[in-house]
């Protein structure tokens, strides 16, 4: 199943750097022919840095070249001429070190990794995912379970197969279900559930649901409408619990500014107006960028900070981590539940 995702995207990133060659080839050749244009047009650097969770559903060397591509085509259609590299980094240490060495422009973080810095004060949040034209960044966590199940509250699902599904490498749906059985005082959710296990995509997560083939699953909401507005049979599924509205992703600036970072701004928010820059979009799996607004991070860090707080557990670290629920323990697996 994984393997199919990555293959897939590679191909669409390739499509879009098709799509985005002539385009370039063509400013190249009218700057290479002259000279004239290159000489008016400025210079910059554009050094990017993701960490490495947030490319995780990708292949991040396809990623990594996708995105200067369109750095440089930016850059042009700006009238800059780029110095642009994209680098994908393990540890927050190493975010930290380009931060404090000034060799990073643009950010794109998961919100634990945002939190371990967000004390430093060396970046700013500016930009988020967000989904459709009209609807915000803000999405919740659903638990979800059969309409025939007698389980009104997660204290009813003890002992129950349950499938995970996160919109992202850290599990969030599976740091979730921990935090809000830390709360009821239920334990950990390892050895509270028969069984977990965590598909490689939402659709295998929501079908044994419904098939009953589990018990319960957790999804997020923008999923579930996607599968409901697929499958409309699919809103008879009752929902347990639903998490604080929140985001998972940011794209951040160093707080000390860089050149030229209106522009990038303003470049980065424009995406979904045309066509190459929904191709990139789609690559990333969102339909437009926005403004992170007051509060939006708040939700995020509330979970992430009780997480820390549960015994066993890495304060403010993703599921990714060793610590992560729905990845370690005997009774997890990760890969498509049959049904």
């Amino acid at each position: 199943m994984g393997r199919t995702r990555n293959i897939t995207l590679r191909i669409a990133l390739l499509g879009w750097m098709v799509a985005l060659g002539p385009a370039v080839a063509q400013q190249n050749a009218s700057a290479g022919a002259t000279g004239i244009e290159a000489h008016r047009l400025r210079h910059a650097r554009l050094y990017g840095v993701s960490s490495k969770q947030e490319l995780n559903h990708v292949n991040q060397d396809d990623a990594s070249a996708a995105l200067k591509v369109w750095f440089d085509l930016m850059g042009r259609e700006k009238g800059f001429i780029l110095d642009s590299k994209v680098d994908v980094v393990d540890s927050v240490r190493e975010i930290r070190e380009r931060l404090q060495s000034h060799t990073v422009d643009l950010l794109v973080l998961d919100v634990p990794g945002y939190l371990e810095l967000e004390s430093s004060r060396l970046i700013v949040p500016v930009l988020t995912h967000a989904r459709g034209a009209h609807e915000g960044a803000l999405y919740s966590y659903v638990l979800l379970v059969n309409p025939s199940s007698a389980a009104t509250t997660i204290a009813g699902l003890r002992g129950k197969k349950i499938l995970v599904s996160s919109r992202n490498g850290l599990n969030t749906g599976a740091v979730w279900i921990d935090v809000l059985l830390g709360k009821e005082k239920l334990g950990r959710a390892a050895s509270f559930f028969a069984s977990i296990k965590v598909p490689d995509k939402p659709q295998a997560c929501i079908l044994p649901l419904f098939f009953g083939s589990v018990d319960a699953c957790v999804v997020d909401e923008v999923n579930l409408s996607l599968a409901k507005e697929m499958n409309p049979q699919l809103g008879q599924l009752r929902v347990l619990a639903r998490s604080r509205p929140m985001i998972e992703s940011v794209i951040a600036m160093p707080a000390e500014p860089v050149p030229f970072q209106k522009v990038m701004m303003d470049a980065m928010l424009s995406l979904h107006e045309n066509p190459r820059g929904r191709q990139l979009l789609l690559v990333f799996k969102t339909d437009r960028l926005v403004p992170i607004q007051p509060g939006d991070l708040d939700s995020g860090r509330e979970l992430w900070h009780d997480y820390g707080r549960l015994a066993g557990s890495a304060p403010n670290r993703p599921a990714s981590s060793a610590s992560a629920p729905a990845v370690a323990g005997n009774q997890v697996d990760r890969g498509q539940e049959g049904h």
